[in-house]
C-alpha cells in the first residue's frame, strides 16, 4: 500500500475554462451512456454558477 500526501498549501493554479464548449450540442447527440446520463445536469449547473463549490472528500482534518 502506497502513502498519499496532501500539499500542505493550496495550489494557485487555476482549473482551465470549459464554458464555451457547447455541452447542449454534445448532450442531445450524444450515445455514450455516461455523458448522456451527465451533460445535463452540468449543462444546469453551468447556467446557474452561484451555488457553486469545490471540495476534496479526501482532505486531512483542519486541526
Amino acid at each position: 500500500m502506497t502513502n498519499t500526501y496532501l500539499p500542505g498549501q493550496p495550489s494557485k493554479a487555476q482549473l482551465p475554462d470549459f464554458s464555451a464548449l457547447p455541452l447542449g450540442e454534445l448532450a442531445s447527440c450524444t450515445e455514450h451512456p455516461v455523458l448522456s446520463t451527465l451533460l445535463p445536469g452540468v449543462c444546469e449547473r453551468l447556467e446557474d454558477s452561484g451555488g457553486a463549490v469545490a471540495f476534496y472528500d479526501d482532505s486531512p482534518p483542519v486541526a
